[in-house]
């Protein structure tokens, strides 16, 4: 969570020098260096995945990045991290800033962790492909064997049959000098632009991981306005017959976006992502307070029969006490609205969670619903997935989020939501109707200390 203003996207995944380092999209309240609010990154660093603090804002938008230090990433290499990323210019005028008046530089910063250097600019605008529109950004970088490689998300021009989006790859012998490798997208248009992709590899299966706008919504599918999620089994990386395939959700709940994955030190693939969306009709209660939006906890991606599992980290655990052992029809009530509760269901057609007054969670006819009465969800109404059984799930609940991982992880629901809480006291109620079930539960100790909703 943010220690004040907005935050987005994860950015610069890393661990390095005993350290791991989480940086963020983020806009304080507070004017930066020239007396402007904009929007920069944050920096959170800590030896553990628990014990991250926040360490300010390690650079600020300048003439690379006028209009904003976006989105990017993070290559270890030699004891330091070269930061990627997108500097945004939009020229004053009466633009549509897709094909005109925007710039859209990529930049690179080096960093010890602790002192970061010059901003270097490394290709712009012209540099991009002709059939690319303006916006081209969220480079995301990486090795493998002696070559580095990146990708970019960008909107192609479409003409008559409207914009589309595509990825582009590039590759580099010194991390410095890109050609771009080829432009990635699809026989027929998914979408009107790739936010954020990303090509990266789980227990030896590589995947691709992108964020289309512009899916037309389903019931069961693409319910939000933008969507997240990954193609599995794409191939090779410089095959031109790779392809995008079937689109797998990430989360199937309300609130996540712009995923970011790293390897750490012990070799695990770890994701954060954004408890949140760009342009959502819904709202978040504490933005009158000039605070909004969080991550998600870091989840560890396995692979599975076709299927990318999210688990939360393992470290987690160690903030579980008071352990819990329910049975159907029965109530909980976790102290400052956090706990962390694992179901194991034994032939269970039907079952129902609720959450304080109005939030619920249900498993009907083949349909998991995620339900929030106005009071509670901000405008937030209904979630579906199609899950053909539910044999176990997991839910993490804190102050005003829920994140529920089903069947080991294979589908996950993250939302956002605002209990009615009285008083000072943040207590939360949660009861479980689920009938042959073993439920075990654990109230939790926070991880945040420089928040207090």
């Amino acid at each position: 969570m943010p220690p004040d203003g907005w935050l987005n996207d994860p950015n610069g995944l890393c661990q390095f020098n005993g350290n791991y380092h989480v940086f963020i999209q983020y806009m304080p309240n507070t004017p930066g260096p020239d007396g402007r609010i904009v929007k920069s990154w944050g920096h959170y660093a800590g030896p553990d995945l628990m014990h991250l603090e926040f360490k300010g804002v390690p650079f600020w938008p300048g003439e690379l990045d006028y209009n904003g230090c976006y989105s990017g990433s993070a290559l270890v290499e030699d004891g330091k991290a070269y930061l990627y990323y997108t500097g945004n210019i939009k020229h004053p005028g009466d633009y549509d800033y897709i094909t005109e008046g925007r710039e859209s530089n990529t930049i690179l910063i080096e960093t010890d962790g602790e002192h970061f250097g010059d901003k270097q600019f490394l290709f712009g605008t012209k540099d991009y492909p002709a059939e690319c529109t303006l916006h081209v950004r969220d480079p995301k970088v990486w090795k493998e064997n002696d070559t580095y490689y990146m990708v970019q998300g960008a909107r192609m021009k479409g003409g008559a049959d409207g914009d589309y989006g595509s990825a582009l790859f590039y590759k580099s012998h010194d991390k410095k000098n890109w050609e771009l490798v080829k432009i990635q997208t699809t026989d027929e248009a998914f979408g009107y632009m790739w936010e954020c992709p990303e090509y990266l590899e789980v227990d030896g299966h590589a995947i691709m991981s992108l964020c289309p706008q512009g899916l037309e919504h389903e019931p069961y599918r693409y319910q939000n306005i933008y969507q997240s999620g990954y193609a599995p089994e794409i191939g090779e990386l410089e095959d031109e017959k790779q392809h995008i395939g079937d689109f797998v959700e990430w989360d199937m709940g309300f609130d996540f976006y712009a995923p970011q994955t790293f390897v750490d030190e012990q070799g695990r693939r770890i994701m954060f992502g954004w408890a949140g969306l760009p342009d959502k009709p819904y709202k978040n209660f504490y933005a009158d307070s000039y605070w909004e939006n969080c991550l998600t906890v870091p989840r560890v991606l396995t692979y599975r029969d076709g299927v990318v599992l999210q688990n939360p980290v393992e470290e987690l655990n160690d903030l579980r006490y008071d352990e819990v052992r329910l049975a159907s029809d029965e109530q909980v009530i976790l102290p400052d609205g956090m706990g962390d509760f694992e179901i194991n269901f034994k032939n269970s057609s039907a079952w129902r969670v609720s959450f304080a007054e109005g939030t619920y969670l249900s498993y009907a006819d083949g349909v998991v619903s995620l339900e929030l009465s106005d009071e509670e969800g901000g405008g937030r109404k209904i979630r579906r997935a199609k899950v053909a059984e539910v044999r176990n799930m997991r839910i993490l609940v804190d102050t005003s989020i829920l994140e529920i991982y089903l069947n080991d992880g294979e589908y996950v629901m993250t939302s956002r939501f605002y209990p009615s809480y009285k008083g000072d006291k943040h207590d939360l109620k949660v009861k479980f109707d689920c009938d042959g079930t073993e439920i075990t539960g654990w109230k939790m100790h926070t991880m945040v200390t420089n928040i207090n909703l």
